[in-house]
C-alpha cells in the first residue's frame, strides 16, 4: 500500500491524550465531556494521517470534525472505521457537520463522502460566511458493509 510513492501501513486507534495537542493544532475542536475520536496513524512512524473527532452526542446523532493530512487513508478504510463506529458501535442514525461556506475543499469532500446540505446558518462563521449544515443518514452511508453489498449487487 502506498501514496505518492511512499509505503504506508495504516492503523486506526481511538483518540488518546497524547494526540490531543495535534488535534487542537490541526482541527481546533472544542473538547467536551462526550468528545471521542478515531485516528488513522502511520504504523511505522506513529504520524497522524487523519482524525475524526465526534461530539454533541444525542440519542440519534453526533457531530463530526474531520482533518485529513494524507487523502490515501480515505481509500483504505478511514471512513469505514468512522461510519462503523458511529452507526454500528454507537448505534446512532445520523451524523451532522458544520462547514464554513468559504471552505471549498471541505465542501467538495463532504459531498464526495455522502453528506448532503440540509441548511445554512447565515453569517454564523464570519461576516459574509455562512455555516453550512451537513447530514449523513445511516441508510445512505456508502461506507457501511450492507451498503457496499447493495452497490455490488
Amino acid at each position: 500500500m502506498g501514496y505518492g510513492g511512499l509505503i504506508v501501513n495504516v492503523i486506526f486507534s481511538p483518540l488518546t491524550p497524547e494526540y490531543v495537542g495535534w488535534v487542537k493544532e490541526n482541527l481546533d475542536p472544542i473538547f467536551c465531556d462526550d468528545t471521542r475520536g478515531i485516528l488513522a496513524l502511520d504504523e511505522d512512524t506513529g504520524k497522524v494521517l487523519a482524525v475524526c473527532v465526534m461530539d454533541q452526542w444525542t440519542v440519534n446523532s453526533c457531530q463530526t470534525h474531520i482533518a485529513i493530512k494524507n487523502p490515501w487513508v480515505i481509500r483504505h478504510g478511514f471512513m469505514h472505521e468512522v461510519a462503523s463506529y458511529i452507526f454500528e458501535v454507537s448505534k446512532r442514525k445520523k451524523i451532522f457537520g458544520l462547514t464554513p461556506s468559504n471552505n471549498k475543499k471541505a465542501i467538495k469532500f463532504n459531498k464526495h463522502i455522502g453528506f448532503r446540505e440540509i441548511g445554512r446558518l447565515p453569517e454564523a462563521y464570519d461576516d459574509g460566511v455562512d455555516y453550512i449544515v451537513y447530514q449523513m443518514d445511516k441508510e445512505d452511508c456508502k461506507f457501511l458493509p450492507q451498503t457496499l453489498e447493495q452497490e455490488a449487487a
